[in-house]
């Protein structure tokens, strides 16, 4: 009965494990193969003619794609710099510091976490395009995010579980200021959970579609995934499959670096509690 039962466990691993690997593995395939082999009526599951770099070339050469691939880079890495500083402070704050209203500012925080994207979706483009007047700039996809609620939650409940009160004791009455100790004794200790909020921050980043779409209109500020909208054509343009899947394959390829380089810290802050902890 356990081997059976072995069996049937990876059995139905392996089953799921094709089902989410194939769309990506049909994507990269496709990136090679030419339009009549993609509108074909049987599924092809290999380019009949071979791979081809037809696409590829025509993204790079002909519409500038890599810099569509280094605005998207800029932006997600803009997001997680400024977020893990300005949120691990904040976190450390509320979690390790006392101040009057503490408790009430953390749960007032915490309720905007409630509020729905779309709500704040037109105060956000009016205060970023008619008052600071960032059209065409990364600013209002880095300064708001920078303290988000998520991000400071997220700090402090694993600054507030993983850092004993003693150790920042022990370092007050050595001299050590409470940025000091932020920077010396919390960042250090906190490396699992900052690389749990970054990889989540990167790809959030890296992938945002909406808030571009609102506020860039220069084609050398577009980021990868406004490239790749224009592609999906209209009533008077077909389609462009074949760049579409080989701008998705170049896209995809700068979040996999991530998760795999930063795959041992992600499971070390969700395995030790990243997301736990009391208020």
């Amino acid at each position: 009965p356990r081997i059976g039962g072995l069996i049937l466990t990876y059995a139905l691993l392996i089953a799921f494990a094709i089902i989410f690997v194939y769309p990506f593995y049909d994507m990269f395939v496709g990136s090679f193969m030419q339009d009549n082999e993609l509108f074909s009526r049987v599924p092809n599951l290999w380019p009949k003619s071979g791979f081809r770099l037809d696409g590829y070339r025509q993204l790079f050469a002909e519409l500038n794609y890599g810099r569509n691939l280094m605005n998207s880079f800029i932006l997600a890495l803009g997001q997680t710099v400024g977020t893990l500083f300005f949120c691990s402070l904040a976190g450390y704050a509320f979690a390790k510091r006392r101040f009057p209203g503490r408790n009430i500012l953390f749960f007032i925080m915490i309720g905007t976490m409630m509020l729905p994207y779309q709500a704040t979706l037109i105060p956000w483009y009016l205060l970023m395009v008619k008052v600071f007047k960032w059209t065409n700039t990364f600013w209002p996809f880095w300064i708001p995010v920078w303290a988000s609620a998520f991000g400071i939650l997220v700090m402090r409940q694993f600054i507030a579980t993983s850092i004993p009160d003693e150790m920042l004791e022990a370092a007050a009455i050595d001299g050590c200021s409470p940025f000091r100790a932020f920077l010396r004794i919390v960042l250090p200790l906190t490396t699992p959970g900052l690389s749990v909020l970054g990889i989540i921050t990167f790809v959030n980043g890296f992938n945002e579609f909406l808030g571009p779409l609102l506020i860039l209109n220069k084609e050398e500020m577009m980021t990868a995934s406004l490239m790749l909208a224009n592609f999906r054509g209209s009533t008077i343009i077909a389609p462009r499959y074949s760049l579409m899947f080989a701008g998705s394959t170049l896209a995809t390829l700068p979040l996999l670096i991530v998760f795999f380089t930063f795959q041992r810290q992600l499971i070390s802050g969700i395995m030790s509690g990243a997301f736990k902890g009391g208020v």
